[in-house]
């Protein structure tokens, strides 16, 4: 065999082994493909209503809630006294809500001299009556599910005159006898938490 013969060889092997890589190498570059791609997906409403009332990014409503005071034959009707009672509504819309939630609602006497014998004594929701017992519970919960148009929920609170009151009748008197107190303000806390 001639030097040209080996040289040709050589460059014939040489040629074969880096075609071969190329050919191996762009094999698998089929497999090595990267890929980048967008995953969209759809945020759930959280649009709760409250009296008609948009509550997102608020901590109290606009507008107070007005009670309704049962009449007495003993007492100046729309006023309390030890012994009365009444009721307010709160009709929460959640037809804008796309996911299943809990609601929690309390009350909470407020000012310089609360009214602690101001308390829940029942609930019903759109009009069928819930078992409460003012005696244990403070606050009334539920549960809402997604995209439900308006559930009533009507509250009914008392003066407590009975015998779970706080104060005593020396005290009550006190208490209505103080100009302070001609507006009793009461806080209406209301909770909503997501299910999960």
């Amino acid at each position: 065999m001639q030097k040209s013969d080996i040289k040709f060889i050589i460059v014939f092997v040489a040629i074969l082994v880096f075609s071969g890589v190329y050919l191996f190498q762009s094999s698998l570059a089929k497999y090595r493909r990267q890929l980048t791609s967008t995953l969209t997906a759809t945020v759930a409403s959280w649009n709760i209503k409250v009296n008609n009332e948009m509550i997102v990014n608020k901590t109290s409503l606009d507008t107070d809630i007005t009670p309704v005071v049962n009449t007495s034959t003993y007492v100046k009707a729309g006023t309390i006294a030890p012994g009365t009672t009444g009721y307010f509504d709160l009709v929460i819309n959640a037809e804008d809500v796309d996911v299943d939630f809990t609601y929690e609602i309390g009350i909470e006497p407020q000012g310089d001299t609360p009214l602690p014998d101001f308390v829940i004594t029942a609930y019903s929701i759109n009009g069928v009556t819930m078992p409460f017992d003012p005696t244990t519970e403070t606050s009334i919960i539920g549960d809402l599910l997604k995209n439900t148009t308006d559930t009533t929920l009507r509250i009914s609170f008392a003066w407590n005159d009975g015998s779970t009151n706080v104060m005593n009748n020396a005290q009550d008197t006190q208490y209505a006898a103080n100009p302070a107190n001609k507006n009793t303000n009461v806080a209406v806390n209301i909770h909503f938490e997501q299910k999960r």
